[in-house]
């Protein structure tokens, strides 16, 4: 009989999916496969159990042994005494479809699938994967896998995970952070140097091919535990953005924090393009707008996603970004200042009271200034240093402290300085962090940092990324998620097809966009008399159907000052291109001065429409100097977009140009939003390049226009 009619009429039909709390809190294992190696995938699951005082029955299933590691062997599922919440099969993949229908069988609620050979694994292995989920969908069994390392829970005392790093895990330093990835072999060397660096989890799952569980639903439960406040997901590709979103604004109802990393910075897949915004749009710049508009910190290095959880979860919100420098290093107190600055933090000065209490210490080595160096003081008088630091961070000023320590504590000084800092960063209510210029955060001279709750961090920069994500609370979130739905409609990556100018101008103008008053013509000898009524200077344009960027085909010619001009351009813009079927020409007034953006939105595969604004003309690609938001977006949305661009300084006046039109720019972005939000089933891609604005006052105007129709 066959695994999938083996399950029987009583896991057929199978309800609503019960939820995940079997695979995070389970009261009884079995581990199926467990033999007599201790290094095999269920013998190690089973042996960290016992190790670390998980309460529940433990089972072994192995009919060639009657107990391994103290635990009684059953022969196989169906002998089991009683039924078990979480079964760990570690089995080749064909004997694992057996296993897991058996467990069905006979009431186990959740399996972790450890083999490989499924999904990943050609014909054969894709095969297999369906069959697993024919039966995963049939039954009331919920699947971590397969191929997945495992799971683990420090409330449960409990950890199925078989990679080598988890031999040495004990959760020693709990802290209230979640982890859910996708990479099992990255998963136990992160989890195991943060808790040698004093950053302990809750919980964490690894869910590989995630045949049921996924990483958002995964996300979702760890989310809502209430001993959780942090969710860290390393993530390489997602399964379901909608929920991916959801994810995050549920994070926000709960007054919670979400940290990521993605691996892949590259654009995923290949797809042809026709606008600047859809060659810049790659999957990994829309991700990071997602995460900016929904509130998540990404991290860019795998080794800051536990740290930045850390603190990211302290329970108060700081006052402000300010942050005080104090340092025994001259050099790497410059160092952490330009770190900190590109962070979008800043330095304040120390007030008068706290320079003239330091002063008061009497020691000429103390530099009352932020950075704060004290190097030389501790040569002379090491207590000094410490009575500086304590009246520095009582400064109202300041919000956050970065201590930076120049030797390893190794030696008796070293440790003495340290231990001195530690003593006042302990009694400090601001987030504090000790930056160290030599040693490394795991070792063991920094234990006491680690037990006081204060980061050491790994380098300069991390010391920066943690200060800022310590002082996210006290910037501005998003004011609100996005009012449409994220998801993309289907067929969201189709080519397209380019609609003519004239056209999309039309559209667009319809939408309340402000498009610059254009000019048509079919012949162009009728050019002349039309420019003469328009007055001067013109701008001539040939008309093309499907040339989506005309500049570089040569269909654009500016400053014409008369109407024979006009006529001769026209003349030669088909002499330069005699292959190509021209619609006609069109002239409109050329704009003098103003700002060149460039305003465009690309319906994204997984996300759905995203609004890009940058600088325009032909800058926009050289420089890349672009941000992404979801669309519909708000005014204010649009305004931090704009700030988040060089185009935003130009806006604001440069070396004596006038202010530009930002209410005219914002009211643009705003419209071509909702458009691309409105039209998202029916088109590809839409842009505007470039929209010039004017002085404020005067306006801003779309010169271009683009539209690609997904038919």
């Amino acid at each position: 009989m066959g695994v999938l009619t083996d399950l029987g009429a009583a896991t057929r039909g199978a309800a609503e999916r019960p939820g995940l709390s079997a695979l995070f809190a389970p009261r009884s294992i079995a581990f199926v496969g467990a033999s007599e190696r201790v290094n095999a995938p269920a013998s190690r699951g089973l042996r960290h159990c016992l190790r670390l005082g998980f309460d529940g029955p433990i089972h072994a299933v192995n009919p060639k042994h009657e107990s391994l590691f103290g635990v009684r062997c059953v022969p196989s599922v169906a002998a089991l005494p009683e039924p078990v919440d979480l079964a760990v099969i570690a089995l080749p993949a064909d004997a694992t479809l057996e296993a897991v229908a058996a467990c069905a069988r006979h009431g186990v609620r959740a399996v972790v699938i450890c083999s490989s050979g499924w999904g990943e694994a050609g014909d054969e292995g894709r095969a297999r994967d369906r069959r697993l989920r024919e039966l995963v969908r049939s039954s009331q069994l919920r699947v971590l896998g397969p191929n997945c390392i495992g799971v683990g829970a420090a409330s449960a005392r409990f950890c199925v995970a078989y990679n080598s790093s988890f031999e040495h895990i004990a959760f020693r330093h709990r802290r209230p952070i979640g982890v859910a990835c996708q990479s099992g072999a990255m998963l136990g060397g992160l989890l195991l140097n943060a808790e040698d660096a004093g950053i302990g989890v809750e919980a964490f799952a690894h869910v590989g091919n995630g045949a049921d569980v996924s990483l958002e639903e995964a996300g979702a439960f760890l989310l809502e535990q209430p001993n959780i406040r942090t969710l860290a997901l390393m993530i390489e590709g997602l399964s379901d953005a909608a929920a991916f979103v959801a994810l995050a604004r549920r994070a926000r109802v709960l007054d919670k924090r979400i940290a990521v990393f993605k691996a892949g910075s590259s654009d995923a897949g290949s797809r042809a393009v026709r606008s600047h915004t859809g060659a810049l749009a790659g999957s990994d710049e829309i991700f990071s707008a997602v995460c900016d508009d929904e509130g998540i910190v990404r991290v860019r290095e795998p080794e800051d996603l536990l740290p930045v959880a850390r603190v990211l979860n302290r329970g108060h919100a700081p006052a402000g970004r300010r942050v005080l420098v104090f340092s025994l290093s001259g050099g790497g107190a410059s160092v952490l200042a330009d770190e900190l600055s590109a962070a979008g933090l800043s330095l304040p000065e120390l007030s008068p009271a706290t320079r003239q209490r330091c002063d008061a210490l009497g020691n000429p080595f103390i530099r009352t200034a932020n950075p704060m160096d004290v190097g030389g003081s501790v040569f002379s008088d090491p207590d000094a240093a410490r009575e500086a630091l304590s009246i520095a961070v009582q400064d109202a000023e300041v919000d956050a402290v970065c201590w930076i320590g120049v030797g390893a504590p190794r030696d008796e000084r070293s440790n003495l300085l340290l231990g001195a800092a530690l003593d006042v960063l302990s009694r400090c209510d601001k987030p504090a962090f000790v930056v160290p210029m030599s040693g490394t955060p795991v070792e063991p001279g920094f234990e006491r940092a680690h037990a006081l709750d204060i980061p050491v961090t790994r380098s300069v920069k991390s010391a920066a990324l943690l200060a800022w994500a310590a002082l996210l609370d006290s910037l501005a979130l998003p004011a609100s998620p996005a009012a449409a739905s994220r998801r993309a409609p289907a067929h969201a990556a189709a080519v397209g097809r380019v609609i003519a100018e004239t056209a999309a101008r039309a559209e667009l103008g319809a939408h309340g966009i402000p498009v610059l008053a254009s000019h048509f013509v079919a012949d162009a000898e009728a050019l002349g008399d039309l420019a003469a009524r328009l007055g001067f200077p013109l701008v001539l344009k040939g008309i093309v159907r499907g040339v989506a960027h005309k500049t570089e085909a040569g269909l654009v010619e500016v400053g014409i000052t008369d109407a024979p001009k006009a006529v001769e351009a026209a003349r030669r813009m088909r002499l330069r291109n005699p292959e190509i079927a021209f619609d006609g020409f069109t002239l409109e007034r050329q704009l003098v001065g103003g700002v060149e953006t460039v305003v465009g939105a690309r319906v994204d595969p997984q996300f759905g429409p995203m609004l890009m604004f940058g600088l325009g003309g032909v800058a926009v690609e050289l420089f890349g100097d672009v941000a992404f938001t979801a669309c519909p977006c708000t005014p204010q949305r649009a305004r931090e977009l704009i700030d988040r661009t060089r185009a935003g300084r130009l806006l604001a006046g440069f070396r004596g140009r006038p202010a530009a039109d930002r209410d005219a720019l914002v009211d643009a972005m705003v419209a071509l939003s909702n458009y691309a939000a409105g039209h998202a089933a029916d088109i590809v891609e839409v842009e505007v390049n470039p929209l010039i604005v004017l002085p404020e006052g005067q306006g801003a105007h779309a010169v271009d226009a683009l539209i690609v129709r997904r038919h």
